[in-house]
């Protein structure tokens, strides 16, 4: 069952810059799909897209069978379907100490303050940095200001988990929690995207590729499909398997 599905999807930046290009395909629900590409192919474009915080200026969104218009009131529901981790964590996390940030989404959504907190000692424990709920966000490592951004959008409790390049600036220990966060989303039935450089890490977890180049889909197919194409991988600039430095070996 498709829980998303985009029909001839095209969007320009106000400055020019064509990101998107009659983009139409669907994802089940339940899938972990791997969103590759080269730097300025519409891989990030498209997750802000799915995320709402683009329109598109042609082409049709649908999530869970309803066509998104980018009304208000979908707008605010959206979070409740869709949690996008972004790329940098400084754009995401908004509060001053470590439970109040992850603590913001959930008060916007309007639940009890009993619920609030046990999301927030759930999320915080699971994102493994329960040990950091008390600290300012100022102090802490990059790596660990995304690993709040995680816990923040996990804590809403989305049907679907969108994360741009998650493993950038994370150490072993980190890259390691957030390879069991992942396993545990998907055995929870959850429908997880990951936009990523790191060949090895999709070739070995994703269902699903998608390539991206140049705002357009160029290869829709199972990862062990795509990976298994070195000649279509240097086509498309993704590194082979076997040459990548991948988060899972560090």
């Amino acid at each position: 069952m498709s829980i998303i599905q985009l029909s001839n999807i095209a969007y320009t930046y106000p400055s020019g810059i064509k990101a998107l290009n009659a983009l139409s395909f669907s994802i089940n629900k339940g899938e972990k799909v791997a969103l590759m590409g080269s730097n300025g192919s519409g891989k990030s474009s498209l997750c802000l897209l799915l995320a709402g915080v683009i329109r598109p200026d042609e082409g049709d969104y649908f999530i869970q069978g309803t066509r998104f218009r980018y009304c208000r009131k979908q707008r605010l529901s959206l979070c409740r379907t869709i949690g996008y981790v972004f790329q940098d964590p400084d754009v995401q996390v908004v509060s001053t100490h470590v439970d109040e940030d992850v603590a913001f989404g959930l008060r916007n959504m309007g639940l009890h303050e009993d619920e609030v907190q046990q999301r927030v000692t759930t999320y915080l424990q699971l994102s493994g940095i329960s040990d950091l709920s008390k600290k300012a966000v100022h102090t802490l490592s990059y790596g660990q200001k995304k690993q709040v951004a995680l816990a923040g959008v996990l804590a809403m409790e989305p049907e679907i988990v969108m994360l741009d390049e998650p493993f950038a600036w994370l150490d072993y220990r980190q890259s390691q929690r957030l390879l069991d966060v992942l396993k545990q989303l998907s055995e929870s039935g959850k429908t997880v995207i990951v936009s990523t450089h790191d060949s090895q890490f999709a070739a070995e977890w994703a269902d699903r590729a998608l390539v991206m180049q140049q705002g357009s889909l160029k290869v829709d197919g199972s990862a062990g499909d795509v990976f298994a194409d070195e000649q279509l991988l240097e086509e498309l600039d993704i590194a082979p398997v076997n040459q990548t430095i991948s988060c899972l070996e560090h």
